[in-house]
């Protein structure tokens, strides 16, 4: 009987391994179809999109604030490889960018390099998916499509036919034939912009302990970039509260952490000039004792124009006017009261040539201002100088710094989570040969394309324009040249500066595996950052 039984038992076995085997084989054969047009993973080289994606870096911890943030490791790298010794500084981006906190070993953070995010890519499948302004889209190189660059991942900022100029760090478009004075702004919907901010200042981080911070710096601390009026104090406090019943007020300090296009990124790219932007969110959670007597306004000044942002009295006012005559421009108010008995988050935005208002993430007002096309958005922001002075060097010549002033009155009141950020600043450059490859023809010179509102960039159907998120490190559509000759014999197209529809792979979705860390301090990386899995914007 058990001799039966084990008889029996064997072509069970046998039916079983083979039925794994086929399950495996099936699930084998549909992930490789829906992999290859669905669904693809690929992983970030460099840093040209960060802090949206991060490539090949180092993550840098300040003990001074407890402030973490990715850094390029490419500078760590060749000095490790050139076997030099010294010392790498370590700067808190929420106190200074010209003087470092403490400094390390360079071999201790060569230990430390991190690889590029691993990124999941969502093919577009015509008619039922196609590249959006805005999408994080992968695609092949057209300027060296058989090199070890093969594939890149920016973000799409021009569409098939349509016009294209960037000004003061803004794209603009326009029909086909638009002259630069017929081309709009083109504004991010607002869970676009929302991903994209990135931080200047954020007063969460304070200094642990300001004696020592003073010791590492060799100096006193200057304090937090928003310099109080009188009666308060905001030095090393994460809650500023005032509680008098005369005015209150904060100024920005561009000495401090000035209003630019800096990249926490590129901290050890000294080389990178920085842009002035006016495209910024200031943000704080309030207390209000009094919500019914309690009045702010935020006054933002840039490109020859006061932009005012006004809540109280039950209402919500966005004003904008001249800085020298005070003539109005534009203006809106509309009701809003404010919560009472708790705090309430406090968003002002000015991007795009938008003011928006926003109180616990719902937008409550809004009012969209338009300069008179690029050209004068241009001059506007280069106060006093002509076109062709800026043109002449538009790396060289920046924009008027931004100024912010806030005021406060009627109610005692506590801020916290006061935070600043930046837009993204797609920024002017020269083309450069060395950016170039000669096989693909002659070296184009110039500004870079799409930043010369003389020689307005024209899309043709079926090519789309593609910047990085890190304008001041990224090797994209502004800065290519010609494409290389298997693009144009294949696809018969020699347009430079653009990506054929037929190189675009798809929408970058989410970031699946991001950079390994290690368990230990210079161990191997390999445990996956779970907590900085998300959703690609």
């Amino acid at each position: 009987m058990n001799t039966t039984r084990a008889h029996q038992s064997a072509p069970q076995t046998t039916s079983g391994v083979i039925d794994t085997l086929q399950s495996l084989i099936v699930a084998f054969v549909f992930a490789m179809a829906f992999r290859g047009f669905i669904l693809e993973g690929f992983v970030i080289p460099t840093g040209s999109m960060a802090p949206t994606l991060m490539g090949a870096h180092v993550r840098l911890h300040t003990p001074a604030t407890g402030y973490e943030y990715a850094a390029d490791s490419a500078e760590v790298l060749e000095v490790q490889r050139r076997q030099l010794r010294g010392e790498r500084p370590i700067f808190d981006p929420m106190l200074s960018r010209q003087y470092p906190v403490l400094s390390v070993p360079n071999d201790a953070l060569a230990s430390e390099i991190r690889m590029g995010d691993r990124v999941l890519v969502l093919k577009y499948l015509e008619p039922f998916t196609a590249p959006k302004r805005w999408d994080v889209v992968v695609f092949k190189n057209p300027i060296d499509p058989v090199g070890d660059a093969v594939y890149y991942i920016k973000r799409l900022v021009g569409m098939p036919n349509e016009t294209l100029l960037v000004s003061d760090g803004d794209i603009f478009t326009g029909s086909p034939t638009a002259t630069a004075d017929e081309l709009l702004i083109e504004r991010k919907p607002e869970y676009i912009q929302r991903a994209v901010w990135q931080p200047v200042y954020d007063s969460d981080y304070q200094p642990v302990d300001i004696a020592r911070l003073e010791t590492a710096l060799r100096q006193r601390w200057v304090g937090s970039p928003w310099k109080p009026s009188d009666g308060w104090d905001v030095r090393g406090d994460r809650a500023w509260s005032w509680t008098k019943a005369t005015p209150a007020s904060l100024t920005w300090s561009n000495d401090v952490l000035s209003l630019d296009d800096w990249n926490a990124y590129n901290v050890y790219r000294r080389d990178i000039p920085l842009f002035p932007t006016a495209d910024l969110s200031i943000a704080a959670a309030i207390d209000v004792a009094d919500p019914a007597t309690f009045h702010t306004k935020l006054t933002l000044a840039a490109r020859g124009l006061l932009y005012h942002f006004e809540i109280g009295s039950g209402q919500v006012r966005l004003a904008i006017e001249e800085a020298e005559s005070h003539a109005a421009v534009a203006s809106t108010s509309v009701a809003c009261e404010i919560p009472a008995d708790e705090p309430f988050l406090l968003e002002l935005w000015h991007v795009d040539q938008e003011m928006s208002v926003f109180i616990d993430g719902s937008r409550v007002a809004r009012l969209d201002y338009d300069l008179g096309g690029p050209i004068k958005r241009l001059l506007a922001s280069h106060f006093g100088r002509t076109l062709e002075q800026v043109l002449a060097n538009p790396v060289g010549q920046r924009p008027t710094p931004t100024a912010l002033h806030w005021t406060f009155n009627g109610s005692p009141f506590v801020l916290r989570k006061v935070a600043v950020k930046r837009d993204l600043y797609y920024r002017p450059d020269f083309l450069s040969a060395n950016n170039q490859f000669a096989s693909n023809g002659p070296a184009i010179t110039g500004l870079a394309f799409a930043t010369d509102p003389t020689r307005l960039a024209r899309i043709d159907g079926g090519e789309y324009v593609m910047f990085g998120d890190n304008s001041g490190a990224s090797k994209d559509s502004r800065l290519w040249g010609r494409p290389h000759p298997l693009v144009t014999q294949e696809l018969g197209n020699d347009h430079p500066f653009v990506v054929p529809r037929e190189m675009v792979i798809g929408k970058a979705w989410s970031v699946y595996f991001p950079a390994p860390m290690p368990m230990n301090l210079g161990g191997r990386a390999f445990i996956p950052d779970f907590g900085r899995l998300r959703f690609i914007r």
